[in-house]
């Protein structure tokens, strides 16, 4: 009777089917290295996550009372040498049915769907301006951090520091799913400076250039700027840098593509030739991930500005 024979596999064959890869400690020890890092990203992840929540709870019970606001936008005046706003009663009411009526309807804009411009509300107030402004946010969870986003906006910025404006409206109201982002506080100043006898009426408002827009009395066509996303870095600058989210977000994008290519060439051998992976300088690679993880988590928003 002959005995059955087996043919001995090729090494292709155990290449294919993964033959030759011993599932041993030597094998294990080649790929744990990506533990940490996948560790590492995880935890990144579920920071961001817990920042943003976190930012969503306070930004529903943090001080933006008017006093608050005006505080920290003198800061600011001051360390331009300009001279400080004084809140004013009739601005105030304007900014605040202005912010209820963004809630109320949930839109973003300085002009509301039935065509409500901020010059409505001011001149329904009863206010007599020369010239008026309006900066507007929401998701920031702080009257600090709401100054802080704005500064990080030239346009923004060049409006609350106007020299032109002695006077200044906070309207503060919270909606429970404004803009589909939850719980949020929206944030209305209107700036302005009392009419004279010579007054030459205009109100501003940022533009999409970057400049402030200037537009006399009667005028309807402006233009709308762009929402514009505060990042968590920026907020951390304290508004100092506003240079720091492109910074960061380069950084991160060099890390990520240092890594990528490092690896890129080895993980394909892996996959297409079967060779074992062997993973070298394991702290330079956890740093970079580091790197590219902390970009992820602080260039998210930190809130939004118009």
């Amino acid at each position: 009777m002959a005995l059955a024979t087996r043919p001995k596999p090729t090494r292709h064959h155990q290449k294919r089917n993964g033959q030759h890869h011993k599932q041993n400690k030597h094998y294990v020890k080649a790929y744990w290295p990506y533990l940490p890092m996948l560790m590492m990203v995880v935890i990144g992840l579920a920071i961001s996550s817990l920042w943003s929540a976190k930012s969503a709870v306070l930004g529903a019970s943090s001080d933006f009372s008017a006093q608050t606001l005006l505080l920290n936008t003198n800061s600011q005046r001051e360390h331009q040498q300009e001279a400080d706003l004084t809140l004013d009663t009739q601005l105030t009411a304007a900014a605040q049915a202005k912010a209820a009526d963004m809630a109320a309807h949930n839109y973003w804009s300085h002009n509301s769907p039935q065509g409500k411009t901020p010059w409505t509300f001011i001149d329904a107030s009863g206010y007599a301006y020369q010239q008026a402004g309006e900066n507007l946010a929401y998701g920031f969870t702080d009257a600090g951090s709401t100054i802080t986003g704005w500064m990080n906006s030239p346009e923004h910025r060049a409006n609350m520091l106007n020299a032109g404006y002695s006077q200044v409206g906070f309207g503060v109201a919270h909606s429970q799913n404004y803009q589909g982002a939850g719980p949020t506080t929206i944030i209305v100043a209107m700036y302005g400076q009392p009419i004279s006898a010579v007054a030459n009426i205009h109100f501003t408002v940022p533009n999409q250039s970057g400049d402030v827009t200037a537009k006399t009395l009667g005028s309807t066509n402006r233009a709308q700027p762009p929402s514009q996303l505060v990042s968590r870095v920026q907020l951390l600058t304290g508004g100092q840098a506003p240079w720091s989210m492109f910074a960061v977000s380069l950084l991160a994008s060099s890390a990520l593509l240092v890594f990528l290519m490092r690896h890129g060439l080895r993980l394909r051998r892996l996959v297409t030739q079967g060779e074992v992976y062997v993973m070298h300088h394991p702290a330079f690679d956890l740093a970079i991930v580091f790197i590219a993880t902390a970009g992820f988590v602080l260039t998210r928003a930190g809130g939004v500005i118009r």
